[in-house]
């Protein structure tokens, strides 16, 4: 009995490790949004990168968008996503900066095996650029960004990810009665 119920335990942990690495958002992301018919080509096609950081979960991070030929641009700040992680789905908040004032809209993010299902829960009126869905693959480079803007977005969110810490910290403990 005892071997059946540490051959059980053992056959648990690795479903747990698969469950935390498929919760990680973190790296460059891409999609190509393509109309019917055409295959991903330059010139064709619209092109959407996310960079993601991931602290616990905390997720931050900015998006480029390009319509077919670079014809308009939609960049965001660094950071121009904000939001939490719950249940495996990153609930954001996306800012783009194309509108002034800048406009912000809903965004749920969910990972299926290898890819991100980017899906917008809001269509404001505005003058941007993000999709209402797409499918984006993790890019193998670590960055898909210029490497000041890179380096910039980081530091910004790392200190978001510390100013939540730190707030979460200074919050009263419930009063017992």
């Amino acid at each position: 009995m005892r071997m059946f119920s540490l051959l059980a335990l053992f056959m648990l942990v690795p479903a747990t490790f698969a469950l935390a690495e498929d919760t990680d958002f973190s790296g460059a992301w891409v999609a190509w949004i393509c109309p019917a018919g055409v295959q991903r080509a330059s010139g064709k096609c619209s092109n959407f990168t996310l960079e993601l950081h991931q602290q616990g979960n905390k997720l931050c991070g900015a998006h480029f968008f390009a319509t077919a030929g670079a014809a308009n641009i939609d960049e965001g700040a660094a950071p121009s996503l904000m939001g939490d992680i719950v249940d495996g789905k990153a609930n954001l908040v996306a800012v783009s900066s194309r509108a002034s004032p800048p406009v912000r809209l809903r965004v749920e993010i969910r990972k299926h095996n290898d890819s991100l299902q980017w899906q917008r829960l809001d269509d404001p009126a505005g003058n941007y650029l993000l999709p209402l869905q797409a499918r984006l693959t993790k890019s193998k480079s670590k960055t898909l960004f210029a490497p000041i803007f890179a380096h910039e977005l980081k530091a910004a969110c790392l200190s978001a990810f510390t100013m939540v810490d730190n707030s979460r910290a200074r919050e009263p403990e419930p009063q017992k009665q």
